[in-house]
This record gives structure tokens, sequence and C-alpha cells, in this order.
């Protein structure tokens, strides 16, 4: 039975962190890898490298030239990628991987937390391990009315419920803004 659950437990963290990234779209500064398979390893090569996202959304891919993926999940991406390399008929059944660097996306902790800072973040970042990670409530914090700021749009928790109900903790993403009240 523990064995089972462990398998669970496992599946469910692999798929939180695909839809994690799945959600996250590229933005300016984003870098990330292609791995391309489904066509001659002496032409994946070439395509095998690390872009960046320009401040203008773009990137610039091998044989196939510019290309806007700035507001794009990584499976869009992918899509964009594997759709153009077919109809510039480069290669007739591509696959391609887009590999997102974590350390390029943050997320910013600010008010009432001892170490105001930019988080790096990962697909398990919460709000509550976000405060935590930020050195906890200040002298003044208070875990009543922390703000999410996310695209625009402000949300705000009472994250006094997180300790009994963890499941209402929210999970963050890049870009996000988290201002803890003091």
């Amino acid at each position: 039975m523990r064995l089972l659950l462990s398998l669970l437990l496992v599946t469910l963290l692999a798929a939180s962190h695909a839809h994690g990234q799945a959600m996250a779209t590229m933005r300016p500064g984003d870098t990330f890898e292609i791995r391309l398979g489904g066509v001659p390893v002496d032409l994946a090569v070439e395509f095998n490298i690390q872009y960046t996202v320009s401040q203008e959304g773009m990137v610039n891919v091998p044989n196939v030239g510019p290309m806007r993926v700035g507001g794009l999940t990584p499976p869009q991406v992918e899509k964009l990628i594997q759709t153009r390399l077919v109809s510039d008929k480069l290669f007739n059944h591509p696959s391609v991987n887009i590999n997102p660097s974590p350390n390029s996306r943050f997320v910013t902790i600010g008010g009432g937390v001892r170490a105001p800072q930019r988080l790096i973040w990962t697909p398990d970042l919460t709000l509550r391990a976000a405060i935590d990670l930020a050195g906890g409530l200040s002298d003044f914090g208070t875990l009543r009315g922390v703000k999410l700021i996310r695209n625009g749009g402000v949300q705000v928790f009472d994250g006094r419920k997180f300790e009994n109900d963890p499941a209402s903790d929210p999970r963050l993403l890049p870009g996000d803004q988290v201002v803890v009240k003091q």
C-alpha cells in the first residue's frame, strides 16, 4: 500500500511540474533549449542550443529564422516550431521538445517579510513557501490580506488558512508579485 501511495505521489508531483511549465508563458529574457527528434542526429545538433527570448518576444531558429514565441507556453512553442519545420519542408516528422531554464524565471516578494527579494521560480513554489523563503513574517507582517499580483490582476488571500488547508495555498507562476500586509 505504501508503495502504491508513493508512486501516486510521484505521479502527481510530475503532473504538477508539467502543468506549471505548461501554464508559464515565454517572456523576454527567458531562456530555453530545443531538443529535436525524428531527424538525422547530425542535423538535430544544429538546433540543440540555448535560446533567449528577445525584448520583442522573438527567437531566431536555425534554418527557419525569427519566430515570435513571447506569450506562448512551451507546448505552444513546440507545436509552432514543429509546424514551421514541416511547412518549410526541412523535415517530414520532427518532434520538438522545449526545455525552459528555471533559473530565468522569478517571483518577487515584499512587504511584511524579513527579506524582501526576487525568488527563483519553481513549479512547486506556493504562496506560503515564498513567504517562508523570504525569511517569514517581519515583526509587523501579517498573513491576513496577502496580495498576489498576476498579469495586472490582484487576488487577496488569508494565509492563516493554508496551515489547515494546504490545498488552498496557491501555486505561484513566473512574474507573480507577492505583497505581505504590514
